[in-house]
């Protein structure tokens, strides 16, 4: 297995990870929208790093995470990580730690100092175990009304 960046080639198989990571979510997946949002940005977007793991005994994308840099409202930059999944039958294989790792490293070599990412509580509680791990503390927690 190796870690890499997002070929135009994983657009099936990320948009696979992603309907199933909205699935877990309870959100809607707009499969058009996606694919012509991810396209877009990876072209136009150097802020931006799609993350893959990509078997290759199977020649498959197992896991996918990723990366934007953003700026805040008093200038500084940070980075987030989001739509970090990875296959249910590869979980708990190390798999999304490598993934997160590659996503520190790519923040670092953008001089990058902090990076966010918001965990849904009821999901997996093995990921919050997984960024506890890597060093990421709870700052803020986030409340919402669905109306």
């Amino acid at each position: 297995m190796i870690i890499r960046e997002f070929d135009i080639d994983d657009i099936d198989e990320i948009t696979e990870l992603m309907k199933k990571l909205c699935t877990l979510k309870g959100q809607e997946f707009d499969e058009i929208r996606w694919r012509d949002s991810i396209e877009n940005r990876m072209k136009k977007d150097s802020d931006l790093e799609v993350i893959v793991a990509f078997d290759k005994l199977t020649e498959q994308v197992i896991g996918m995470a990723h990366c934007s840099i953003r700026v805040s409202d008093e200038g500084s930059r940070f980075g987030v990580v989001s739509n970090l999944i990875v296959k249910e039958e590869k979980r708990r294989t190390g798999i999304g730690e490598l993934l997160m790792r590659h996503a520190v490293d790519y923040f670092r070599r953008n001089h990058i100092h902090s990076i966010r990412l918001a965990l849904k509580t009821s999901l997996d509680k093995g990921a919050k175990i997984l960024f506890k791990k890597l060093g990421f503390e709870e700052v803020f927690r986030i409340f919402e009304l669905t109306l």
